[in-house]
């Protein structure tokens, strides 16, 4: 398929390069649209959202909320880059229906192996496109 930067937003605040809809055509004259299912809110200028890992005696247990990323596909990159951290289980990723009041768009949760660095879990959120945070 063609470049579809034909259906960004149509000005410089869109630095998240967010689709809006329309038409594009490549060399072989085939058209490609792209059609919103509903309305998004006005895009980010950064991504956003929220981090929580929490120490047990056996595991970490996280949770990221998030919204804007950078990367096109939010739950692979999240899985692989907490992979990067241990063994995830328990790995849960859900895109909401709409977007929340804050922004977010999706949520997910995992568990990881003790033995690993405090922050990387926050490491794999910015590594998956997502925002600064010590979670």
């Amino acid at each position: 398929m063609p470049n579809s930067n034909g259906c960004s937003l149509p000005n410089d605040d869109n630095v998240m390069n967010w689709k809006h809809g329309g038409s594009i055509s490549d060399n072989n004259n085939i058209k490609y649209s792209i059609r919103p299912t509903q309305e998004r809110p006005p895009p980010p200028t950064s991504p956003r959202g929220t981090c929580n890992a929490r120490y047990w005696p056996s595991h970490w247990a996280w949770e990221v909320k998030g919204g804007g990323f950078t990367h096109g596909d939010t739950r692979s990159a999240i899985e692989s880059n907490m992979r990067g951290c241990g063994a995830v289980t328990a790995f849960k990723f859900e895109y909401y229906d709409k977007p929340q009041e804050d922004g977010t768009e999706w949520w997910s949760s995992g568990t990881l192996p003790i033995f690993m660095s405090d922050h990387c879990v926050a490491k794999a959120v910015r590594s998956a496109g997502g925002f600064e945070s010590w979670c």
